[in-house]
């Protein structure tokens, strides 16, 4: 019996949250291990079903297979053994759940017996066996021995850096002592460690539940009733996912409806906030402003405050699912450069020691999220928001710039700027994008939409690709909104904002509710194709409104000459529309390139920009408009995801260079099939003959650039195969396809890419020629 594969199916089972086949599951497994005499996976099995049962509340049940299970051990010679002292914590724990307390602590001691005799003191099952114990110890009612036992535990599992999860939980119990022993404020801090931690995951463990009754339980005894509703909530919605409606489910029900018929009762003024902004901005006005008088008072008119930036409040998106998170009472406070430096690490203690609880909210801020609220020098609050510390003044800075990143630096409500150079920064980014840097910005939108929707998704599920039919129809739509918020000459928000937003847009905001219509169709239903050219004919009728098109033509593709045509002569004469993609491509390429972390520090290459647009430029330069655009949406669709595909293309090639890096990092990267691996070697066969060929030709600039084989690379040289493996291995199956179409394209007509390639750059360098490079080399 492979009892690695069994766990693995039964850890399958709980991801989808199938919590009622387990029980079956298990129990035919131990049924077919008996039948087998695999005494081994026997006892691993009834663990696995005591530890099940105990979690459905099902006491009789646990008990009994804690029965079977000693025997089983005992009868197998294991009596005494570290093996039998982690069955027996196992049992200790359902016989606690099932409230044998009596004979729960026996075989609490009994493991402790044996783990001092068989492991060294900080041995990480230390910290399992006192956590374990210090609920017994709550179930007595001796919560100071339990806050003992968990402070013990905490000192172990804390040495150890996979034990984050085991750490949250300790943090968790530990606050569930403190609070039955009136310290309600240490309480909250260990629940606030918990927080970090269990949100840095996406996927939440199951023990966030705990922590999330624990802190209604904290909200209660600190007065905050909507806070405890609010937890007491949280908390039911996770235990149900994780665990169904179980005995744990029933009494956080009870303990909210304990609290709601308790803020029934109150008086109706002064329960409740409108949304996080009012909540915020009473906050600065009860404790910040005083605060500012009292400690700052010469420099109180130099002080900007508001709220702006990350998080749904900033929007007035705020609701009960965004606020379980960053949520709370809190302000920021931006200083010029000169006054940052004279007060503002003063004026961030100040800041810190308001209170953090307010109209019954309490702030928590996860690990992962960055400083939202407190004491910013002006310019680096911008410059964490969009890249820059003032207003960009280039085209190429506007026409890069995410457009969500520009509507975090414009939402929210500023209280107060006497001195007015953070509202100054703020109404240049508010005048909107320069209108030729909105046209290009639309051309593109305009291409994309047409791209994914009106071309690919009925192509991919024509040939049965139904995966890659609604990716298609994924990016349609999010193109279509951003083409709505670009019409409208608003930045678009987030991703997960953007379709709520579009609700206050005055143009175009029936798109919204079509949209909702196109997802609610059956997959592959006629009608999709359909709404798709319904979108599509809108889109351009506001167009024409907007007098950047004209013509009947229906195929938003071909309308992208027209836009860009709007753009004044002087522009489009210096810059084509290919032109236009390849320098996005490239900067998007950079941005990445720049993010890229190396082990022996920062690449010299990474800061020289004139090196690494000519050399990219050179190649692009030979590709055609559907390979740029295809590109560029592979690495928008990358950063969407928060995945770099110039860290993932420098892995990839480790496989060649430093084969002993690349085993440690192969298993964070994407997945390629057998399929796309063969159609990359073809093409790398073909591109390195091109190469051999081109360095017959061109000894000398070819002597300039990578070597050719991937036999010879080494830890300081990647050869040109390797580079154009690991680039390839980057690309999405339809940019491989349309590049692969080109490649074939050039065999046919007897082109060497290498050669093109090196053309341009020496053409970028100011040469006249290739020949011209060569003869000067």
């Amino acid at each position: 019996m492979d009892i690695n594969q069994i766990l693995q199916q039964l850890d399958e089972l709980f991801a989808r949250h199938q919590i009622e086949q387990v029980e079956h599951f298990l129990l035919e497994k131990i049924e077919n291990a008996k039948a087998l005499g695999d005494t081994g996976s026997l006892i691993t099995l009834l663990n696995e079903l005591i530890g099940h049962y105990r979690e459905m509340g099902e006491g009789e049940k646990s008990i009994i297979c804690c029965r079977q299970v000693l025997e089983l051990m005992e009868a197998a010679g294991l009596k005494g053994t570290v093996a039998y002292a982690t069955t027996l914590l196992n049992v200790a724990n359902a016989c606690r759940a099932a409230g044998l307390l009596r004979e729960s602590m026996i075989y609490y001691q009994e493991v402790r017996s044996i783990y001092e005799k068989a492991l060294e003191p900080a041995d990480f099952r230390y910290a399992s066996l006192y956590n374990n114990m210090s609920l017994l110890f709550q179930e007595m009612g001796d919560f100071e021995s339990a806050c003992d036992c968990l402070e013990r535990a905490l000192s172990i599992a804390s040495r150890y850096e996979n034990a984050r999860i085991e750490v949250a939980v300790t943090y968790t119990n530990l606050a569930a002592s403190q609070l039955k022993l009136g310290r309600s404020q240490e309480a909250i801090d260990n629940l606030q460690k918990a927080f970090s931690i269990f949100e840095m995951d996406e996927e939440k463990d199951y023990h966030y539940s705990g922590a999330l009754s624990a802190m209604g339980e904290a909200q209660y005894m600190a007065g905050n009733l909507e806070e405890s509703a609010r937890y007491y909530k949280l908390a039911l919605l996770e235990i149900e996912r994780n665990m169904g409606r179980n005995k744990a489910y029933e009494i956080t029900l009870q303990n909210l409806n304990a609290v709601t018929k308790r803020l029934q009762d109150l008086p109706a003024a002064g329960k409740r906030f409108k949304n996080g902004m009012e909540l915020c901005q009473a906050f600065y006005e009860e404790f910040g402003v005083p605060m500012s008088k009292e400690k700052f008072p010469q420099y109180e008119h130099m002080i900007a405050v508001g709220l702006v930036g990350e998080g749904s409040e900033c929007f007035g998106f705020d609701d009960e699912v965004s606020r379980d998170h960053d949520f709370g009472p809190g302000f920021c406070m931006w200083l010029t450069d000169q006054v940052y430096d004279e007060i503002g690490e003063q004026l961030q203690e100040a800041y810190e020691k308001l209170p953090s609880t307010y109209m019954g909210i309490t702030r928590f801020t996860t690990a992962k999220a960055q400083k939202r609220v407190g004491v910013f020098r002006i310019g680096d609050f911008y410059e964490n928001l969009i890249g820059l510390r003032d207003v960009p003044t280039t085209q190429n800075q506007w026409l890069f710039l995410e457009d969500y990143r520009l509507a975090t630096a414009v939402n929210g409500k500023v209280f107060k700027d006497d001195l007015g150079e953070f509202t100054r920064i703020r109404q240049g980014i508010l005048k909107y994008y320069p209108e030729e840097v909105r046209l290009r910005k639309i051309a593109r939108q305009a291409a994309l939409m047409a791209q994914s929707g009106q071309y690919n998704y009925s192509r991919m599920f024509g040939r049965g690709e139904k995966v890659t039919a609604v990716i298609a129809l994924s990016e349609f739509m999010k193109h279509t909104m951003a083409m709505v918020y670009l019409l409208n000459r608003t930045y678009a928000p987030f991703y997960k904002w953007m379709h709520r937003g579009m609700q206050k847009l005055p143009i175009l905001p029936e798109i919204g509710d079509i949209l909702n219509a196109l997802v609610d169709f059956p997959s592959g239903d006629e009608r999709i194709p359909q709404t798709i050219e319904i979108i599509v004919a809108l889109i351009i009728a506001e167009m024409k409104k907007q007098g950047l098109t004209s013509g009947e033509d229906n195929y938003l593709d071909h309308h992208t000459d027209q836009i860009l045509g709007r753009i004044p002569q002087k522009e489009v004469s210096n810059e084509s529309f290919k032109d236009a993609l390849i320098n996005e491509l490239v900067a998007l390429e950079w941005e990445a390139f720049d993010k890229v972390e190396n082990e022996g520090g920062r690449a010299d290459c990474q800061d020289d920009w004139n090196t690494f647009s000519i050399m990219r430029k050179s190649q692009y330069m030979t590709w055609n408009v559907d390979m740029l655009k295809s590109y560029i949406s592979d690495f928008h669709r990358a950063n969407d995801r928060g995945w770099n595909l110039i860290t993932e293309k420098y892995g990839r090639m480790m496989e060649s260079t430093a084969p002993s890096r690349y085993e440690q990092i192969k298993a964070s990267l994407p997945p390629i099939s057998d399929v796309k691996k063969e159609i990359i070697e073809e093409i790398v066969k073909i591109q390195v003959d091109w190469m051999e060929e081109f360095a017959a030709r061109y000894s000398k600039a070819a002597g300039n650039a990578r070597s050719i084989h991937t036999s010879e690379d080494n830890l300081y040289n990647t050869s040109y195969e390797t580079y154009l493996r690991g680039e390839l291995s980057t690309y999405s199956d339809e940019t491989l396809d349309l590049y692969g179409r080109f490649i074939a394209q050039l065999c046919r007509e007897n082109k060497n890419l290498a050669e093109m390639t090196m053309r341009n750059t020496a053409l970028l360098y100011g040469y006249s020629s290739l020949e011209d490079l060569e003869s000067k080399l």
